[in-house]
């Protein structure tokens, strides 16, 4: 199946959020544009992605989107179809980047959700899509509310910490 999240265009990203929280899909990749993930390169002045491409699995956001509490391969956060966009879109302008682990990078968002927390998402690089094992792209692994981000960033070994935009 051939989904698109255009965070260029907010309506429609919208309507294909809508459609992924009210149906239980079985794993699919969907594609996300226009969501200047490359920007975070020149942000930290390292090659972190290595092309524009970015993705998620249409069950990982169908499970984020889940009243809270619940669990599956995610716990359910009960996000919103508005906060996932705002956080797609607020990657091009993040609060912070940092290393989560080996291959996985974090970006707390420079939006809130309607939880007034700002969004940690976390991204596997190099790794495959569903139909080809091979894809070398940029996936999406969680998004999820956070908060104390200024107790974790100060904690945080400070090599981990690429960028921290501190307006």
């Amino acid at each position: 199946m051939n989904k698109i999240i255009n965070v260029g265009n907010c309506e429609s990203a919208l309507e294909v959020l809508r459609t992924i929280k009210e149906n239980e899909y079985v794993p699919f990749d969907i594609r996300i544009t226009n969501s200047h993930i490359n920007m975070i390169n020149e942000l930290t002045g390292r090659k972190i992605f290595k092309n524009n491409s970015l993705y998620i699995e249409s069950y990982t956001l169908w499970e984020i989107m889940q009243p809270l509490g619940g669990k599956g391969n995610h716990n359910y956060h009960e996000l919103t179809e508005d906060d996932i966009y705002n956080a797609l879109y607020s990657i091009r302008n993040p609060r912070s980047v940092f290393v989560a682990k080996e291959g996985r990078f974090a970006i707390i968002s420079s939006e809130l959700s309607h939880f007034n927390l700002p969004m940690l998402i976390v991204i596997e690089v190099g790794v495959s899509t569903k139909e080809k094992i091979n894809a070398n792209i940029n996936k999406i692994v969680t998004i999820y509310p956070k908060d104390n981000i200024e107790k974790i960033i100060e904690k945080m070994d400070k090599s981990k910490l690429l960028y921290e935009n501190k307006k």
